[in-house]
């Protein structure tokens, strides 16, 4: 059998994380050579170390980050339907108070988000009375709000399903398994990993999140053209706070939101903060963000918790695209950075992105790449074919 080194792939990717098993699964099921690299496990750090949610970003409206909504509630969609087994849609409650948004502006943004994606078959948006449902759960000063939906996933579970895919039709990955060197050779780039196999390829994605300057800087030994701002997102994880199976967006003074959401039946899963930070490396939550997410609840809900009531934290890395705004306010839309230097052998770096658009951002991959890619007779399939 051919040693792998000998092999010459169409696309190598570095970066198991949603969008680089999102890209080996669209690239491989459209009859292309992919190889993937990651340095850990597939799936284990940002991308699951989100809220868990597939959602339009509803905050993201007071940003007029409308065409992100949009595409993001499409994908809700067309996620929920190719992976049902790990998709469940979910009602959201915002309880209404007069300090902050008004009735109005959160109603316009309910109408928005309900109609901005097309059509549907999650439900749409309605007032709510607390006094006739999800009683005792609130504190009294909530008589009452909104309530919408979205679609809990189980986001670690959704780079696995990908990956596995990939390999189903015919993709190397590789995981524990660290780029150390990249050059463009002739007509190829030489890819030189830490078991020290050279991988041959016609295109490199970076798709390293959170490291991705990093990777640009020290492996690919080029300037990066883009900044991004490192965001961490923490989350506490305490025994359940009520029975119903209904997950609240709590509104705070700094206009942030903190979801509240049931998870893995006996808990509830509260987060998420934003604190700026130097280095994607082992993110954990600290005191201030633990008792910011703990007055949140307190200032919520009729059952009062403490740091006791801890069972488990988790803080993920975002990696958002630098626009020099406070950390709520960056866009968590994604862009490209195609570079095409010395004969033609593309290096695109992946800026941003969220886990709602991974399909959408793999497909745009596709479309970016398809000048420098053998002709295939796929086109656009991930968004029919289930996970």
């Amino acid at each position: 059998m051919m040693e792998t080194q000998n092999i010459k792939y169409d696309i190598f990717i570095i970066g198991g994380g949603i969008n680089g098993a999102g890209i080996a699964r669209d690239a491989s099921g459209r009859g292309l050579k992919v190889y993937l690299a990651e340095k850990g496990k597939v799936g284990s750090a940002t991308s699951s170390w989100s809220s868990k949610l597939i959602h339009g970003g509803l905050r993201y409206l007071e940003n007029y980050e409308f065409k992100l909504v949009a595409e993001s509630l499409r994908e809700r969609e067309v996620i929920t339907k190719i992976a049902p087994s790990i998709t469940k849609p979910l009602p959201f409650v915002i309880p209404h108070t007069k300090k902050l948004r008004s009735k109005l502006l959160i109603r316009l943004g309910l109408f928005l988000y309900d109609n901005l994606g097309g059509k549907s078959k999650i439900p749409k948006s309605s007032k709510i009375n607390f006094n006739k449902k999800y009683q005792n759960i609130l504190q009294s000063k909530f008589s009452d709000g909104f309530q919408y939906y979205d679609v809990k996933v189980d986001d670690k579970k959704l780079v696995e399903m990908n990956i596995d895919d990939a390999k189903k039709m015919g993709a190397n990955i590789a995981e524990d398994t660290k780029v150390i060197n990249a050059n463009r050779i002739d007509n190829y780039w030489e890819i030189t990993l830490n078991n020290n196999k050279k991988i041959k390829s016609k295109i490199l994605i970076n798709a390293a999140g959170p490291w991705i300057n990093e990777t640009v800087n020290n492996v690919l030994k080029i300037n990066a053209k883009k900044s991004i701002r490192l965001v961490r997102g923490s989350h506490i994880i305490t025994k359940k706070l009520y029975d119903e199976e209904v997950a609240f967006t709590l509104q705070n003074e700094d206009n942030r939101i903190v979801f509240v959401i049931p998870y893995k039946d006996e808990y509830s899963l509260i987060g998420t903060t934003e604190v700026d930070v130097n280095s994607p490396d082992n993110p954990s939550i600290s005191d201030e963000e633990k008792i910011y997410l703990i007055n949140t609840i307190n200032n919520h809900f009729i059952r009062q918790i403490s740091e006791e009531d801890i069972v488990e934290t988790y803080s993920g890395i975002r990696p958002l695209i630098e626009d020099f705004k406070e950390a709520s306010k960056v866009t968590r839309d994604y862009v490209f950075d195609l570079n095409c230097e010395n004969n033609n052998l593309p290096l695109l770096n992946i800026y941003g992105g969220k886990l709602t658009t991974y399909r959408k951002l793999s497909e745009n991959v596709m479309e970016e790449l398809s000048p420098y890619l053998p002709d295939t007779k796929t086109k656009n399939w991930t968004d029919s074919k289930p996970l």
